[in-house]
C-alpha cells in the first residue's frame, strides 16, 4: 500500500502584515514564542506546550490576548516551558481543518511569525483558503513534499550543526531571496563565518544524503 501523500506548507508574515493578530502582539513582551506540540482542543481553544524567551520573567504574569498559561512546567531567568490554551483566530480556524497540523518550527519572534503545517494536499489547499480569509494576501507561502526541518533528518546532525542550521533558518538564509548572509549568522552566534559555512555545508550534505537514501 502506498504511503499517504503528506506535504509541508510554511507561512510567514511580518509584524506589520500580521498586526491585527493577537499572536503578533507577543513580540512586545517576548523575544520568541515557540510552539512545540499540541495536546488537544476543547471549547476554549488549543491546549499546547510552548517555550517562551524573554528578558524579564515578570512578563509571564502579564495577560495575553493570544493565550492563557495553564501551568509553568519549567522556568529559568530567560526561558519558560509552559502549558497553555491558545485562543487566537488562527488557532480557531485550524481547529476546523481536518488532516492538517501545526508542526515545528512554528514561532513568533521579533520580526514576525512563521507557521509550519503538515497535511494532505487537499487539507493544505483548505488551509491556504482559511489563511486568506484571516490575513488576506499579507503572507508568504512555501510548499514542499518534505521539509528541511523534519526531525528524522535534524536528529542526524551534531548539536553544533543543529544550532547553526536553526539560526540560519530563523534568519531567513534559506528563503528566496535570502534574508541574511553567512556573516549575519556568524555575528548572531559570535562565531567565525568560515565555521558557519563549514557547519551548513556538512548539515546540508547529511540531510540530502538521508533524504535520497530514504527515497
Amino acid at each position: 500500500m502506498a504511503p499517504v501523500d503528506l506535504r509541508y506548507m510554511q507561512v510567514t508574515f511580518t509584524v506589520e502584515e500580521g498586526a491585527h493578530l493577537p499572536g503578533i502582539s507577543l513580540t512586545n513582551d517576548f523575544l520568541k514564542v515557540e510552539y512545540l506540540t499540541k495536546i488537544g482542543y476543547d471549547g476554549k481553544g488549543m491546549h499546547a506546550i510552548i517555550q517562551l524567551e524573554y528578558e524579564d520573567p515578570k512578563v509571564l504574569n502579564k495577560p495575553q490576548g493570544a493565550y492563557e498559561i495553564i501551568r509553568i512546567l519549567e522556568q529559568s531567568s530567560t526561558t519558560a516551558l509552559c502549558e497553555i490554551i491558545a485562543t487566537g483566530p488562527l488557532v480557531k480556524a485550524f481547529s476546523t481543518i481536518e488532516h492538517a497540523w501545526w508542526v515545528p518550527p512554528t514561532y513568533v519572534h521579533q520580526t514576525g511569525m512563521l507557521i509550519t503545517i503538515r497535511g494532505t494536499k487537499d487539507a493544505l489547499k483548505n488551509t491556504r483558503r482559511v489563511l486568506s480569509e484571516i490575513v488576506g494576501d499579507n503572507f508568504k507561502m512555501k510548499l514542499g513534499g518534505e521539509s528541511l526541518y523534519n526531525p528524522e533528518f535534524i536528529d542526524l546532525l551534531p548539536k553544533r550543526q543543529r544550532l547553526v542550521l536553526h539560526k540560519a533558518i530563523e534568519l531567513g538564509y534559506y528563503d528566496r531571496p535570502r534574508g541574511c548572509t553567512q556573516r549575519h549568522i556568524a555575528d548572531s552566534l559570535d562565531i567565525k563565518q568560515a565555521t558557519v559555512s563549514e557547519h551548513l555545508q556538512s548539515a546540508e550534505a547529511t540531510i540530502i544524503h538521508a533524504f535520497t537514501t530514504e527515497v
